[in-house]
């Protein structure tokens, strides 16, 4: 009975123990070359949202789009020259674009920006990264050590002033936010913090992916990727094979990526890649997220933009040009660039957009008006939608409903 019961004990400790494996396997050596799939191989419909164009509401670049409490927040970015420069006057310095966060309704329409631009205690100088705070229905805008606070009509609430200055980017979890510290010099002690929401750092965690840069640090806005799904914080290291899931303070393992000879190491990374001509040799990772059926994972390589695209339930996969984007089969519009993933009143889509004089553009090519799409009525819908457009109006979002 004795031994019965030492077997029944080493047998749930080693299923317990198996629970906090991977439980995916992602293969992105299995396709090496993109294809060109059509949309409706992934999609059962498209739609257009036009972003209503005012004074208080120009965007020539959208940088960042989600999409909560009914409604679309959207960073956006336009390029500070106002006007261009003397054909023989030297170049300008560079500049960062200005970047502000809107609100928009479901169906387009503006409804506010959230803060302004400036040096007051309730404004910004510049965004990093923009969140949207669940515990207490606010958007946060984050820049160097500080959250600024806002509600969602825009208003400003409060300040907080995370206690560590070397944080980079941050992500939203459980009324905390987990920030990740920059490693461009390969040699910090930490990687991770975990902060409360009134900055106060509660928990460390150690860089696994230390170097010794021989020339120049390289830095990547992509060093680590986060994202959501389900409501809970997704992350992953540029070094790491691994996409984790982290809640209640732990980091649990959740895809492998193998990636093969192109996965970038640390030691890559010390040998300073670039002088090697070995940069379109390796993964240099840019986002990743999920939806119910498929993960996405977009990286650059060979000179090119991928998205690989893996079912989750059966194991089909894409690998997409997403430079081209998916071929545009259902009305012959513009191929859809894949962005992300967004739920919109309990369905899922795909989320791109298009500048307004692209899409005119497109509508009137000789390609476009002798194509014959699935649906006709809907490419007879997107010529109407560009004739009314003007050419320097806000970008045009494309949602793609994803099959189930």
């Amino acid at each position: 009975m004795k031994n019965l019961t030492f077997l029944l004990t080493l047998i749930v400790l080693f299923s317990c123990k198996q629970k906090k494996e991977p439980d995916n396997s992602i293969d992105l050596t299995a396709i090496t070359e993109p294809s060109e799939p059509n949309l409706s191989e992934l999609g059962a419909e498209v739609m257009y949202i036009q972003l209503e164009t005012n004074e208080s509401c120009i965007i020539q670049q959208i940088d960042k789009l989600i999409y909560e409490s009914g409604t679309f927040f959207i960073l956006g970015s336009i390029n500070p020259y106002v006007e261009s420069p003397d054909k023989d006057a030297p170049p300008p310095p560079p500049m960062m674009p200005k970047r502000s966060v809107y609100r928009f309704s479901k169906t387009g329409e503006f409804i506010c920006q959230i803060g302004q631009l400036g040096k007051g205690p309730s404004e910004y100088r510049y965004i990093h990264e923009f969140l949207y705070n669940r515990s207490n229905n606010t958007i946060n805008i984050y820049f160097l050590n500080e959250i600024k606070e806002f509600s969602l009509d825009g208003v400003w609430e409060k300040n907080i002033t995370i206690d560590s200055d070397e944080v980079i980017s941050l992500g939203y979890t459980n009324n905390q936010f987990l920030g990740f510290i920059d490693n461009s010099a390969g040699q910090n002690e930490y990687s991770f913090v975990l902060i409360d929401a009134n900055g106060k750092v509660l928990n460390r965690f150690e860089n696994k992916y230390k170097f010794s840069i021989s020339k120049n640090a390289i830095i990547y806005p992509s060093e680590c990727i986060f994202y959501q799904y389900n409501g809970i914080l997704h992350c992953k290291e540029m070094h790491s094979d691994t996409i984790f899931s982290f809640d209640n303070g732990i980091f649990i393992p959740k895809y492998i990526l193998k990636q093969g000879e192109a996965k970038y190491t640390p030691d890559l990374r010390k040998e300073y890649i670039f002088e090697n001509n070995n940069r379109d040799k390796i993964i240099i990772q840019k986002n990743s997220f999920e939806s119910e059926n498929y993960l996405f994972f977009q990286y650059r390589l060979k000179d090119r933009g991928n998205c690989f695209i893996q079912n989750k339930s059966d194991g089909t996969r894409y690998l997409v040009n997403n430079d081209t984007g998916l071929v545009n089969d259902m009305d012959n519009g513009p191929n859809l660039k894949i962005q992300n993933t967004l739920t919109v009143d309990g369905v899922e889509y795909l989320v791109s957009w298009i500048n307004a004089f692209e899409l005119k553009a497109h509508v009137t090519s000789e390609a476009f008006k002798n194509s014959t799409p699935k649906y006709p009525e809907k490419k007879k819908e997107l010529e109407q939608l560009a004739n009314g457009l003007d050419e320097n109006d806000n970008p045009v979002l494309m949602l793609v409903k994803l099959k189930e």
